[in-house]
């Protein structure tokens, strides 16, 4: 029993040495249930749409005043013609599009019936088919309005386009998003925990009596799951089109671009909590905490960011799987160019740059 005792004493003492990795032991419960209660909901709030009235009379404006009473909408543009539906699409300012047609007021008054059209971005098919939803609730809503005015009114035609994404085929979704978690995945969690390993088994601290230096050590030792990190890549993009007939409707090289630029950026982030962590240990669950969780929850790939609290999308701004994903999407589904994608690039790009400057400068310190 004293044995015993004295073992669970030794055991309790080493945990409590490292109380670096005590408390992010301690934290992760906390940020789990954070990031989970504030993601996942099946509910969306406050979705940016667009409005093309071509009727402008009572009944169109009343139904507009009855989409943005609700919860669900948030108008942000008034169009003029159709043409800029596929601009406000492009640059990521909406999510549907409703288009109500000339004469809406006389079509339902003489005729007893009108329709409206919806057009939903469907390059992530869980919002389409909820904005769908909400769509046909509301106008249900708003003719049975109408019906205690009017009798005999037949049910409204709500014409719904999924622009990007007919059939609302899956893959338009899971392939960007599992694109960017293989990258972090691949790139930054090996790196971390790679160069964790040569500081835990002390081949980092030999380095101060050899000719090679440390910043030479890193780049050689990050290079190999770089290049798998892009054939990982490569392999998803082409089971993607060609197994699931995910579209590839913009610039192969633009793509390209943008996938070897994010691999710099999750290959700089694996290097940084490297340089700050001492054992393997510490970097997985940093690299688990810090990277693979907001990459999952946070970017946009399964949950609507417009969703979550003010605190959270701000937040998320700062996660560069975000930016990285709606370059994909952009160019992948919607066809868009670097004017388009000038915005997630340049993000990418600073990150970048920060994060190297910062690994850099503890490296060059060597006070790793």
């Amino acid at each position: 029993m004293k044995s015993f005792r004295a073992l669970l004493i030794k055991e309790f003492r080493h945990i409590f040495r490292d109380m670096r990795t005590l408390v992010l032991i301690l934290t992760m419960p906390i940020v789990l249930v954070v990031l989970f209660g504030y993601t996942i909901k099946n509910e969306i709030s406050n979705t940016k749409i667009a409005v093309l009235d071509y009727s402008n009379d009572s009944y169109s404006k009343l139904f507009i005043e009855k989409m943005t009473a609700s919860t669900y909408f948030q108008i942000v543009k008034v169009l003029k013609s159709e043409n800029e539906i596929e601009q406000a699409f492009q640059q990521g300012l909406i999510h549907m599009a409703v288009v109500i047609p000339r004469n809406f007021e006389e079509n339902i008054i003489r005729r007893k019936q009108s329709e409206i059209q919806m057009i939903i971005d469907a390059s992530n098919i869980n919002i389409a088919t909820t904005l769908d939803s909400y769509g046909k609730q509301i106008t249900a809503s708003f003719q049975k309005e109408i019906n205690q005015q009017l009798s005999n009114i037949q049910p409204f035609d709500v014409s719904i386009k999924m622009q990007y994404n007919l059939s609302l085929e899956s893959a338009y979704m899971f392939i960007p998003g599992n694109i960017a978690l293989i990258m972090i995945i691949v790139t930054a969690l090996m790196t971390s925990i790679t160069l964790s390993r040569e500081k835990e088994t002390g081949s980092w601290r030999m380095l101060a009596i050899t000719p090679v230096r440390q910043l030479t050590m890193v780049v050689a030792k990050i290079i190999p799951y770089m290049i798998i990190s892009l054939i990982c890549t490569v392999i998803v993009i082409v089971l993607g089109i060609f197994m699931f007939k995910m579209p590839m409707h913009g610039s192969i090289a633009l793509l390209s671009l943008v996938c070897v630029l994010f691999m710099f950026t999750a290959c700089s982030l694996g290097v940084l909590i490297s340089v700050y962590t001492k054992t393997q240990q510490v970097a997985m669950i940093l690299c688990m905490l810090g990277l693979f969780l907001p990459a999952l929850l946070l970017s946009g790939f399964i949950f609507p960011i417009e969703n979550m609290p003010q605190v959270i999308q701000i937040i998320s701004h700062i996660i560069p799987t975000k930016w990285f994903i709606i370059a994909l999407k952009d160019i992948m589904i919607k066809g868009a160019g670097l004017i388009t994608v000038w915005l997630p690039l340049s993000i990418l790009s600073v990150m970048t740059l920060a994060l190297m400057g910062l690994s850099l400068n503890k490296l060059i310190s060597k006070n790793v």
